[in-house]
């Protein structure tokens, strides 16, 4: 699924919906908004707050280990390798997988350690 095809369905939950407001609340939602395989799932706060008080989607926690620096590698690495809605905060992520949530709580929260063992998965080629 896609952020379009996303965006439908948690739009077609309101019964006020009108389409025609489509692209005000998917360029409100995504943090980046182009449709393309190398710009994910990242909502912006307008999107989280949406996603989990109106349409009531769960979202999973996972707080950063102490002294975690969110880098512009880190914040590529979570776009490329997490597949569900989700959200960056100072003190925390929120993803609303909870297979997503379940591999990074294996890794404590340390996103920069999760972004390199995926890496390694995919130049292995397994």
């Amino acid at each position: 699924m896609n952020k379009i095809d996303i965006t439908k369905k948690i739009l077609s939950l309101d019964s006020d919906y009108d389409p025609k407001y489509f692209n005000k609340f998917y360029k409100a939602w995504w943090y980046n908004w182009r449709n393309s395989e190398n710009c994910k799932f990242r909502l912006t706060d307008s999107g989280y707050e949406y996603f989990k008080n109106v349409a009531e989607i769960k979202f999973y926690e996972i707080r950063y280990p102490k002294g975690l620096v969110i880098t512009n590698k880190i914040v590529i690495d979570l776009d490329r390798y997490i597949d569900c809605p989700y959200f960056i905060d100072k003190k925390s992520l929120m993803v609303s997988s909870e297979k997503v949530a379940v591999q990074l709580v294996l890794f404590d929260g340390n996103l920069g350690n999760f972004g390199k063992a995926k890496r390694r998965k995919i130049q292995k080629g397994t």
